[in-house]
C-alpha cells in the first residue's frame, strides 16, 4: 500500500466515525441557547462599574460646583459689606428692619443661630440685591467689641433655588463669612 492510499483509508475511516444527525443537532441548538444566554453576563460588571463612575464624578462635580458657588456667592456679600454704607432705614431691631423695608418678599427675623445673632445690634438696613434677586443688607455692630458687620439675608428662591448653603464660615482675604440657611432664606454674617 502506498502514502496515497493510505491516506484515502484514514480519510474514509474518520469520514464514517461521525455522530448521529440527531446528537449533532442537540449539540447546536445547546451551544445557541448557551450564547443567547450568557452574552449580558460579560455586560453586566462593565455597566455597573460604568455605572458607579458617573455617579461618582456627578457627586465630585456637584460638591465642586457647590463649594464654588458658595464661595462666588460669599465674595459678592463681602464686597458689598466692604463697599456700601449708606443705610435706606436706621434700626435697632430686626422687626424695625422689617417695618422699614416694606418691599421684602421674606422675613429679616432669623430662627436659627439665635446665640450667635445675639452678640449683635442692629443699627439699619437697606434693600440690595443677589444673583438678581432682592435681598436685605443689614448692618450691625458686634456688642463687646464694636466691630461694624454685615448681616445679609436673601430668599433661597428664584435663581438662588438651586443654592444649597451649607452651615459654614468661609475665610476670604479680608473677611469671614459665616453662611447658613433659616427656614427657606440664605443668612450671611460677615466680618
Amino acid at each position: 500500500m502506498n502514502d496515497q492510499e493510505l491516506d484515502q483509508k484514514i480519510k474514509e475511516h474518520f469520514l464514517s466515525q461521525r455522530l448521529a444527525d440527531e446528537k449533532v443537532r442537540r449539540i447546536l441548538e445547546q451551544g445557541q441557547i448557551q450564547k443567547t444566554r450568557s452574552w449580558w453576563k460579560h455586560w453586566v460588571p462593565v455597566a455597573a462599574a460604568a455605572a458607579i463612575v458617573m455617579a461618582l464624578s456627578f457627586q465630585l462635580t456637584r460638591t465642586y460646583e457647590t463649594d464654588e458657588l458658595n464661595l462666588e456667592v460669599a465674595g459678592k456679600i463681602a464686597l458689598r459689606h466692604n463697599t456700601y454704607t449708606n443705610l435706606d432705614v436706621e434700626a435697632a431691631d430686626y422687626s424695625s428692619v422689617q417695618d422699614g423695608l416694606k418691599d421684602l418678599a421674606f422675613s429679616v427675623t432669623p430662627l436659627v443661630k439665635n446665640q450667635l445673632l445675639s452678640a449683635y445690634q442692629v443699627i439699619g438696613a437697606r434693600y440690595c440685591q443677589l444673583e438678581g434677586q432682592q435681598a436685605a443688607h443689614m448692618q450691625v455692630r458686634h456688642r463687646k467689641t464694636g466691630t461694624l458687620c454685615t448681616l445679609y439675608v436673601a430668599s433661597l428662591k428664584g435663581p438662588l433655588s438651586s443654592f444649597d448653603p451649607v452651615d459654614e464660615e468661609i475665610r476670604l482675604e479680608a473677611n469671614n463669612v459665616q453662611m447658613w440657611q433659616d427656614t427657606g432664606r440664605l443668612f450671611a454674617l460677615v466680618n
